[in-house]
């Protein structure tokens, strides 16, 4: 080996290695039953996720971006849907959080408000589950982020038994009126920490501007690890419709 191979090899040896994103995708479906609504696909890159959500012919029309600090379950995190101009945003602003929200024909509302000690933001319930994990057992009460809202609700995550290699969760108001909410149901895999189902309430509006009722499969087909960190960069270079063809 010449002395600039040489040289060259150590460098290469020294720096720190390329970051790897993993990918998981789903399709949401109505919960009761029905067609494919939207398929959102999650790109992962330790404290940063970027989530793609596609029309049925896979033109994406909608994209959230989530940055974690030192507590991965109250990421910042902003959401774009562009074929009814939604925006709505989160930011962490000293011990405060700014909040933005812009509704199809109105003007952008921004307020500031309080965090609670021990909330959770957005895909952030999604690490606070795995961190928890045994705790579940009992149930555990978190104050959870409704941006749209500029408000927290008091949530209880509760945990069931595993069967079949999966363990089911359930996602309430811990409230006197929660019997008026619906449930979320989540189903994780008992192994590896990783969802695999989610039942209720998804991100993505419909044309009322609500938010649908959905059932999204994570199939563990859907998955890939190991991709260059490049690859979120480029999904948010993509371009959003402004509608989907169907």
């Amino acid at each position: 080996m010449t002395m600039k191979r040489l040289v060259l090899a150590l460098i290469g040896a020294c720096l720190p290695a390329a970051h790897a994103a993993d990918r998981f995708a789903g399709d949401a479906m109505p919960r009761n039953g029905g067609p494919v609504l939207y398929r959102e696909i999650h790109y992962v890159d330790g404290p940063r996720q970027v989530v793609s959500y596609q029309c049925p012919d896979g033109t994406p029309f909608a994209r959230k971006v989530l940055r974690a600090g030192s507590d991965l379950a109250r990421p910042d995190m902003t959401y774009e849907d562009a074929r009814e101009g939604f925006h709505e945003s989160v930011r962490a602003v000293g011990d405060r959080l700014e909040i933005r929200v812009k509704r199809p024909g109105a003007d952008e509302e921004t307020r500031t408000i309080d965090v609670p000690k021990g909330a959770v933001i957005d895909a952030g319930f999604d690490p606070y589950i795995r961190a928890h994990w045994d705790a579940l057992d009992v149930g555990v009460s978190v104050p959870y982020l409704v941006a749209s809202r500029f408000r927290f609700y008091d949530v209880k995550i509760m945990g069931g038994k595993v069967a079949q290699g999966q363990r089911h969760l359930a996602m309430k108001l811990d409230a006197w009126y929660s019997f008026a909410a619906p449930t979320i149901g989540m189903t994780y895999g008992a192994d590896d920490r990783r969802i695999l189902r989610y039942e209720g309430k998804g991100t993505v509006r419909n044309a009322n501007g609500k938010s649908s009722d959905v059932r999204i499969d994570f199939p563990v087909a859907g998955r890939a690890t190991g991709l260059p960190s490049s690859t979120l960069d480029d999904v948010l270079k993509a371009p959003l419709a402004g509608k989907c063809a169907s």
